[in-house]
């Protein structure tokens, strides 16, 4: 009877340990599939936490994968390495988890070299060709590359026809400068399966030894042959064009490319069409290109202030004001496009309506630029008191800026008071002593005041050698030598500069005075 109870507990015992292995399974399960819905619903924390768990009690190798799946998911870089470590300890034959390390390692942390330390490791448990290339590549980028060729020497025996093999080869030549090698290797990929990757790589090879024609042509039948990347080779093709200073070539790519894109692609098209037009002088072109940005991209300030500025420059100015109250439309207080729409309605005698705007720059804005254009418009209305009193303000906030310096001192002479003007344009070109324009200035005020006309002399030179054919200097040298009686000197370089610019009505008193001198 005792005997037969002891048999009794003991498989008892069996029975409740075999229902409680069934008990953990079925339980792990559930977790498992719990685990799989977090991840599902983007819940990477629940899910991690869900893993850990069974992982307590069953090491399961689709466990640890599914834990560093969630844990770089969740961007817990630092975390996965440490499971991909515990699952190498646990599972000390599958090299899968120093792969899955040293991948972690390269694209998440960029350690190359730590990358390439790790996948050493694990070619020595399994040399697949898969780790061996992933090795080779890393030796590559930490300039091992003794290793790199070697590996991918030995690989391109076993498999020849494998194009990525020859691909990351010639890559590995090409870092070692060894370019004859890599384009007979890029070549190889291409007549194997007339790889894409290897022929930009060709590519970009021939453009680096100027041969701008091989690269050009790679690139066309590159683009004609997929739609997919067209677009990309196509604006390639495009900046080759312009840097090598083709500009209508450059012109002729981009339009191609506009007329088949739409909305912001195209918009990014035009900008570079824009800018080769820009390059090729065309400016009322490249205006209209940036007038359309406008229409592609409405909401954006600056494709209005770019069209304008290029409608100013071609003298349209009707196109410049639209463009620039287009601009102020989105924003009113912008004041670069405050100024320009200044400078257009002076460069019409519209003082008024240029007074409008540049009364609008907020005061925080008002910087050089501002006072002189604000100057300006009094200024073409001979109200130079006003221009003064607009300068004087605008020194005290500048008062190392030449420009207002030179305006103040052209205001003085406006108004007779020269001792003030030469008080300005002398403190001017002390601060610019290589401004030609300051060194005329100053040449020419002192033959007005019959002062210093040597000085004035060396001055006018001085300006005269960065400008020869300039007519207000010549005018000035010849206005000095007749304050000097040199008046054949005075004739010469008068009449030149009349010769220049026969319309400038100072120019023809001041000829006329040295006509009479030298009847005198």
């Amino acid at each position: 009877m005792k005997k037969f109870f002891y048999f009794f507990l003991a498989l008892t015992a069996f029975i409740l340990f075999d229902i409680s292995i069934t008990y953990a399974q079925t339980s792990n399960t559930a977790l498992f599939i719990r685990a799989k819905q977090y991840s599902m619903d983007g819940k990477y924390e629940k899910a991690i936490e869900t893993l850990k768990t069974i992982l307590q009690s069953e090491k399961s190798m689709y466990i640890y994968d599914f834990l560093i799946e969630n844990q770089l998911s969740d961007k817990k870089i630092d975390d996965a390495l440490i499971t991909a470590r515990d699952a190498f300890k646990n599972f000390p034959k599958e090299a899968k988890y120093l792969f899955l390390e040293a991948t972690i390692y390269k694209e998440y942390k960029m350690d190359f070299k730590k990358a390439y330390e790790v996948m050493q490791k694990c070619i020595k448990i399994s040399a697949t060709d898969e780790y061996l290339f992933h090795t080779a590549i890393l030796a590559g980028i930490v300039k091992d590359y003794k290793m790199a060729e070697n590996i991918l020497d030995d690989l391109i025996k076993k498999n020849p026809e494998n194009t990525q093999y020859y691909i990351i080869r010639a890559d590995t030549y090409s870092q070692q400068k060894k370019t004859s090698k890599a384009i007979k290797d890029l070549e190889k990929a291409v007549s194997i399966d007339n790889n894409n990757t290897a022929k930009l790589m060709l590519a970009e090879i021939y453009l680096s030894q100027k041969k701008d024609d091989k690269a050009i042509a790679i690139l066309e039948e590159v683009a004609k042959d997929n739609q997919n990347i067209s677009t990309l080779v196509e604006q390639n093709i495009g900046k080759i064009y312009r840097d090598k200073g083709d500009f209508d070539k450059a012109i002729e790519v981009y339009e191609r490319l506009a007329a088949k894109l739409y909305g912001s692609s195209k918009a990014v098209i035009l900008m570079q069409l824009g800018d080769a037009l820009n390059m090729a002088g065309r400016y009322e072109e490249a205006g209209k290109v940036f007038e359309e940005i406008t229409t592609l991209m409405p909401d954006e300030i600056t494709y209005f202030y770019i069209a304008g500025k290029f409608y100013e420059y071609t003298k349209n100015y009707a196109k410049a004001e639209e463009l620039y109250k287009g601009a102020l439309k989105l924003n009113p207080t912008y004041a670069q496009v405050l100024k320009r729409i200044t400078v257009v309605y002076l460069l019409q005698d519209k003082t008024q309506d240029a007074l409008k705007y540049i009364n609008m720059v907020d005061e925080l804005e008002q910087d050089v630029d501002y006072y002189l254009l604000k100057a300006e418009c009094y200024s073409l209305e001979k109200n130079f008191k006003e221009v003064i009193k607009i300068l004087e303000l605008g020194l005290k906030e500048n008062p190392t800026n030449t420009q207002i310096l030179a305006m103040l001192a052209s205001a003085y002479e406006e108004i007779g008071d020269k001792n003030s003007a030469l008080n300005y344009i002398k403190k001017a070109n002390e601060l610019e002593p290589n401004n030609h324009i300051l060194q005329n200035f100053l040449g020419f005020l002192y033959a007005e005041l019959d002062m210093n006309l040597d000085e004035a002399l060396i001055l006018i030179e001085k300006a005269l050698s960065q400008e020869p054919d300039n007519a207000a200097y010549l005018d000035s040298l010849g206005w000095v030598y007749y304050k000097k009686k040199d008046y054949k000197k005075a004739y010469k370089y008068i009449t030149k500069a009349v010769e220049i610019m026969p319309e400038e009505k100072e120019l023809q008193e001041h000829l006329e005075a040295v006509k009479k001198a030298m009847k005198k």
